[in-house]
Order: structure tokens, then C-alpha cells, then sequence
């Protein structure tokens, strides 16, 4: 499976230390910008085939919470086209779970919004959802949250499938 894993830069932001985390090469560091972070994704997505984008944003939210964004709004709204409960499952285990239905209305909606309404509109196959994280003082474990985040095929042990 081809995953795609986001996350916006900024040296204190935590979406960006756990993104430094996660063991793969396809990363994108995403400009704390509305226009610069939704083209880098699009041009990402158009260039490759990818199975699914995990993009990972920072919110005040409380202690080793993570939640997981089925919607993004604006004028109107997008909802997730990635079944997202296996995902909850296995961060459950380790982490407690929100799952929610309002993405916020920073970058975060912003290219969330954009991701999934590129994908819908150019009837791609690819898969998107968006997890919000804590501050990196409220994250007991970031190499743990960047493991349970981390989604694999069928072949990799203690992990589940898409």
C-alpha cells in the first residue's frame, strides 16, 4: 500500500515531530500557509498513485488524545472516503480516541477540505483522513503515537489493513 503521510512544519509543532517519527520516505512537510500547503498536497497526489494520504495536524487537545476527522467544511463539506475503524482499533489500544466531525477552520479544514475535494472531483481511488494530535507536551510516547498512526498492508505483523 502507498501511503502518503502530511504534516505542517513549525520546529515546536508536534504534527511535524511526529511526522520526523514515522519510518517512511514518502513524507510531505507541509507550508503553514492556506494557498502553499493545498498546492504541495495536490501536486503530490497528482504526481503519484497513491493509496492513501494520512494527513496529521496539531490541536489543543488534551493528553495522549487523538482525534480522527471524518469531515472537512466549508462552503460545503467533504467526508472521508477511508473506512477509518481499523485505524481507531488499533490506536485505541495505546491512546484514546475521538472521532469527529469538525476539522476546525484553520489549515488544517484547509487542506484537508482541498485533499478530499481533489480526490472526489478527479475520481481518483485514493484515500484520505486527517488526525488531529495534542501539543508535544501533552504526547507521553511520540515514537508509539507515530507507530499506531502508521498504517501497513496485509504483510506487516501487528498491523492492521485498509
Amino acid at each position: 500500500m502507498k501511503t502518503l503521510y502530511t504534516a505542517f512544519n513549525g520546529k515546536n509543532n508536534s504534527s511535524k515531530i511526529l511526522l520526523d517519527a514515522i519510518t517512511t520516505s514518502d513524507k510531505l512537510y507541509l507550508k503553514n500557509s492556506f494557498n502553499t500547503s493545498v498546492i504541495q498536497l495536490i501536486d503530490k497526489i497528482k504526481d503519484n498513485n497513491y493509496d492513501l494520504v494520512v494527513s496529521i495536524g496539531q490541536a489543543p487537545i488534551e493528553k495522549d488524545i487523538i482525534k480522527i476527522e471524518t469531515k472537512a467544511s466549508m462552503e460545503d463539506y467533504y467526508e472521508t472516503n477511508y473506512d477509518f475503524y481499523n485505524l481507531k482499533s488499533n490506536i485505541e489500544k495505546n491512546f484514546k480516541v475521538i472521532i469527529s466531525d469538525n476539522a476546525g477552520n484553520y489549515l488544517c479544514n484547509n487542506v484537508y477540505y482541498h485533499g478530499l475535494k481533489f480526490i472526489y472531483e478527479n475520481k481518483l481511488k485514493t484515500k484520505m483522513i486527517f488526525i488531529h494530535i495534542p501539543k508535544i507536551n501533552n504526547i507521553s510516547n511520540i515514537n508509539l503515537m507515530a507507530d499506531v498512526i502508521t498504517v501497513r498492508g496485509e504483510s506487516d505483523d501487528k498491523k492492521y489493513n485498509i
